[in-house]
């Protein structure tokens, strides 16, 4: 499990709204919604990572969102986690980023389509999945 923080949240945003906001992220267990921001519960801290990598700066509600993992201790005992190796060059406990010889070639992709729309449909999940 891995939380979230999401600041800068519009007061108009609701529960709905950010499980919306991080569909398509993995399972989400919980969402904690205080005045201005809140914390969002993954299932996966890989889920988490991307979920960070992607939405930081990206808007929800008519506001520019916030988006980092939780630094220390939960206010109910359990630990807030996070620290991923995305953009910080922190570590987490994957280790850090590693250079392989496995390399993935995608043709006939539309000019309009990202590689982070593939990393959203699951495709690349899936591959990693299968350990190819």
């Amino acid at each position: 499990m891995s939380r979230v923080y999401i600041g800068r949240l519009s007061y108009r945003a609701r529960e709905k709204d950010v499980e919306r906001f991080f569909k398509g992220y993995g399972k989400i267990l919980e969402v904690d919604l205080k005045n201005g921001y809140g914390f969002v519960e993954f299932d996966d801290p890989r889920d988490a990572d991307d979920a960070v990598y992607d939405l930081n700066g990206k808007e929800l509600c008519g506001e520019r969102v916030i988006v980092e993992h939780t630094r220390g201790p939960r206010r109910d005992g359990g630990y807030g986690g996070g620290g991923g190796y995305g953009r910080w060059g922190g570590r987490d406990r994957y280790g850090p980023p590693i250079r392989t010889d496995y390399r993935l070639i995608v043709e006939n992709l539309s000019s309009r389509c990202s590689w982070q729309d593939l990393k959203v449909s699951g495709i690349l999940k899936r591959m990693q999945a299968s350990g190819k």
